[in-house]
């Protein structure tokens, strides 16, 4: 993820970079503030001055701590979902896809951030102050979750979760021990998590646009050096939280097999706590030079032109309509991990911390031997691997074949390898199409609308899968009719990974056809007001469907998943 997220930043500082000598040129101004390829070259290729920078010094180790913050947050939140609301709560499966959008919807917003650090100095800084800020927000979310009573967890008794519903009258006083008021205070926490989350991107795209400029520095032959480490900080301590949610939410009560549990208040204590040193560190350790504010009328032309150049709005094209079809998914997976499979949280926090290092181990590897491969047969190549061996398992499994946690678990870890390699390979167009002098907003533009494509995916699901009706209480009866559904759902999920495929006309071969699509594509103002049109279109959709799909007065509905009020 390191090597990749390096060459991806270096190719969208490079491509950013080139968009802004175009730009200048057309303009007829600030062209010959633009190095040559003579000057380039005599700094061993570095895009600005200024040598390879030491992120250990005392003038850099802050931004390390900004991406060892975000994964401590980023690790932990998400992976309270699945205990925490499909098991505490008993959220049903459409909530908890809600939940699992909304809690990273606000990465949607990375080109607002980027656009606003770019523009707006504070006190004649660009990036620390919105880093304090974005921390500030965050820990004031921590502590009011922290502060907030969860109260009863909907079973009552942890025994009455694996009691298939249809056989309570066999079960004397369960109903008596059912909070069915529970599922209701989902949204809630909802929310407060995803405000935390816009708290904590603030500062991760102020940190990501300081990353940029700090890479640009980087002789070519080292370039990539300043992601990797970064990339390597967050995903060492999204590692950690994930380590600690594991172990802290493996009660009975988040059904799994511990005597012991932490609560959801406390944990969001702990997050809270974590993030009090990196403030002084944010502004201590972090050196930034002032910078003059900018024409905010000029910088949003320049970054007009940019989108309307065919290399920005084909890339943002393939991004976003591959995106939808790659993430869709079926609302069913939580609730068969829990009823069928009966994963333990600890052993689901096992899986996801060596999927990660699988996942580094793929990008590695990427980053080592396949710096050249075609971009296009690697995707395809990948996705068809991850297909495989994802069926196998998930057919074995609903079919009840053979069930085991470490089965269900374990064999999608080495799903991580191709998974590795298609990530890193997708991000490598991104460094070439980012800018130099509008950093923040470049690289937030192409990241947001990959992003963007999660949750209108994630929407898609619910309004499709609604007519199957897989409730939590059919899983749990888990007759045939049941796993047909769950079968087709899922089949349904693979066509629509192969259809994301159909897209890849659209991303060019390699570092150098990109290149030449930035030099000759040319623009179009039609096709650019057009990818401004579908991108906020889908931006506006997905908020508005989700934050419908987690309150049971709009839940119903079936624009938000559900069967109609």
């Amino acid at each position: 993820m390191n090597r990749v997220a390096n060459d991806k930043v270096e190719i969208a500082q490079r491509v950013s970079y080139i968009s802004n000598v175009s730009n200048a040129k057309d303009a007829e101004d600030g062209y010959e503030g633009a190095k040559t390829p003579d000057v380039l070259e005599a700094q061993g290729g570095a895009l600005r001055s200024g040598g390879a920078p030491n992120l250990f010094s005392k003038d850099h180790i802050g931004l390390i701590m900004q991406y060892a913050a975000v994964g401590v947050v980023y690790g932990s939140l998400p992976a309270t979902i699945y205990p925490f609301l499909q098991s505490y709560l008993n959220a049903s499966g459409t909530q908890v896809v809600t939940a699992s959008t909304l809690v990273v919807l606000p990465w949607s917003f990375k080109i607002f951030y980027g656009i606003v650090s770019d523009c707006f100095p504070i006190y004649g800084f660009r990036r620390r102050p919105y880093m304090l800020l974005g921390w500030g927000i965050c820990f004031v979310m921590l502590i009011v979750m922290a502060a907030t009573p969860v109260g009863d967890p909907y079973f009552l008794n942890p025994d009455d979760a694996d009691v298939d519903p249809e056989k309570y009258d066999q079960h004397p006083g369960i109903e008596d021990r059912l909070n069915k008021s529970a599922p209701g205070k989902a949204g809630k926490y909802v929310l407060l998590m995803m405000f935390a989350a816009f708290g904590y991107l603030m500062s991760d795209v102020t940190a990501d646009a300081m990353v940029v400029e700090l890479a640009q520095r980087e002789p070519l032959a080292v370039r990539g050096t300043t992601q990797s480490t970064i990339y390597a900080t967050r995903t060492l301590f999204v590692a950690i939280s994930t380590i600690l949610t594991g172990f802290a939410f493996n009660g009975k009560e988040y059904g799994g097999s511990f005597d012991f549990s932490l609560s959801f208040p406390t944990l969001m204590l702990i997050l809270a706590i974590c993030l009090v040193p990196v403030l002084p560190v944010t502004w201590f350790y972090i050196a930034e030079e002032k910078r003059e504010r900018v024409v905010f009328t000029e910088y949003m032309s320049d970054l007009w032109k940019l989108i309307q150049t065919r290399a920005v709005y084909q890339i943002i094209f393939y991004n976003f309509f591959s995106g939808i079809f790659a993430n869709f998914s079926y609302t069913a997976a939580s609730p068969v991990q829990r009823y069928m499979v009966h994963v333990e949280p600890i052993n689901s926090t096992i899986s996801d911390v060596i999927g990660n290092l699988v996942f580094l181990a793929g990008i590695a590897v990427t980053g080592k031997w396949g710096l050249h491969w075609n971009w296009r047969w690697i995707i395809v190549v990948t996705g068809v691997l991850v297909i495989a061996l994802d069926a196998i398992v998930a057919f074995i499994t609903i079919w009840d074949v053979f069930r085991s946690q470490w089965f269900w678990l374990g064999v999608p870890i080495a799903v991580n390898v191709p998974s590795g390699i298609s990530f890193i390979v997708s991000t490598y167009v991104i460094v070439e199409l980012a800018t130099d002098g509008n950093e923040g907003a470049v690289y937030g533009l192409l990241t947001t609308v990959t992003n963007l494509s999660q949750p209108f995916s994630a929407t898609l699901t619910k309004i499709i899968d609604q007519k199957w009706n897989m409730t939590n209480e059919r899983i749990q009866h888990d007759d045939h009719s049941i796993r047909m559904d769950i079968t087709e759902s899922i089949i349904l999920m693979y066509a629509m990974s192969v259809v994301s495929w159909f897209f890849l006309v659209m991303l060019p071969k390699q570092k150098a056809e990109t290149q030449e699509l930035v030099r000759t594509g040319g623009s179009s103002k039609l096709l650019g007001m057009l990818t401004i049109f579908y991108v906020f279109f889908a931006f506006v959709w997905s908020v508005m469907t989700n934050l419908m799909g987690i309150f049971d007065s709009t839940a119903c509905l079936v624009i938000a998943g559900g069967d109609g009020c």
